[in-house]
């Protein structure tokens, strides 16, 4: 990954004036800390490049004076990780390297601390996100882009349907708002007012058992509506247990089997005439 970072070049100098290290040192310093794990040399080299790293920092910051800290850790974070990998028989100088870690590094943190929620780490979303705001930044310059022909040559690159795309562009712009803003206006409600309380529930089991109180009692009284000989029939071949068989009925009213099982079933449809009038299906209760 020893490559080299061009916009680095002209900046460095400034940088690094304060602590400057000639190409050997640079060498003799990483060759000490790989290869020996000389703390000592690790932190000279540190101290050394500690100027581009907050410089690097400052770029990515906001609008500010000064660079925002926990990018400045991010970049010496990325500085201790070029010194762990950087190779010096390449050829090539230890910045040139070491930008490129430290800018991947900072990237990474603004990425992933841009939302509360955690966004998708893969490398495919990474890619397409970063094509996405690259596409946004370029269509603020320039607003003739097309950005439906724009976005379709970005999912076929990365191989993610338009729909996914769009997802991933929702979760890139996307913003995090307080529970406490109003879900409608100024005088609706507020986010965290619809939220439920698991501690001011009752009882699920009790909920429960209240709703079946509710419903046998509901068909209590829709059984009362029917005459007496299919009301019998209904329950005694659907709420006895065990069931009385058409057979033992046949027996006991002194007709068919065919005929009670007539009779059930007029008994059923006088029964969904009732619920239907109450919004209820009969076989709910049984």
């Amino acid at each position: 990954m020893n490559k080299h970072a061009p916009n680095w070049e002209t900046h460095s100098r400034h940088a690094r004036s304060a602590n400057m290290l000639s190409a050997k040192e640079e060498r003799d310093l990483v060759r000490a800390w790989q290869d020996h794990g000389d703390a000592h040399a690790r932190d000279t080299l540190m101290r050394a490049f500690a100027p581009m790293a907050a410089a690097k920092a400052k770029r990515f910051s906001p609008a500010s004076q000064e660079a925002d800290p926990d990018l400045v850790q991010q970049a010496n974070i990325g500085l201790l990780k070029a010194a762990d990998r950087f190779d010096p028989d390449r050829g090539f100088r230890f910045a040139t390297y070491a930008v490129w870690w430290i800018r991947a590094e900072i990237q990474e943190y603004k990425r992933t601390t841009l939302s509360i929620v955690r966004r998708p780490n893969s490398a495919q979303s990474r890619s397409a996100a970063a094509q996405i705001a690259r596409l946004d930044v370029a269509m603020k310059a320039d607003p003739q882009i097309d950005r439906a022909e724009a976005d379709a040559r970005i999912a076929v690159e990365n191989g993610v349907t338009i729909d996914r795309l769009a997802d991933l562009r929702a979760q890139i712009t996307g913003r995090d708002y307080s529970l406490n803003v109003p879900v409608l206006d100024d005088q609706g409600e507020d986010r965290l007012a619809l939220l439920v309380d698991p501690e001011s529930l009752d009882d699920p089991a009790s909920l429960h058992r209240l709703d079946t109180e509710v419903l046998r009692r509901t068909l209590v009284e829709a059984l009362t509506d029917l005459p007496d000989r299919e009301r019998n029939i209904v329950v005694a071949t659907q709420l006895n247990d065990p069931p009385a068989t058409l057979d033992a009925l046949g027996s006991v009213y002194g007709i068919s089997k065919e005929r009670v099982r007539q009779l059930r079933e007029r008994g059923f449809e006088r029964l969904r005439e009732i619920m239907r009038k109450r919004d209820l299906v009969p076989e709910s209760f049984l």
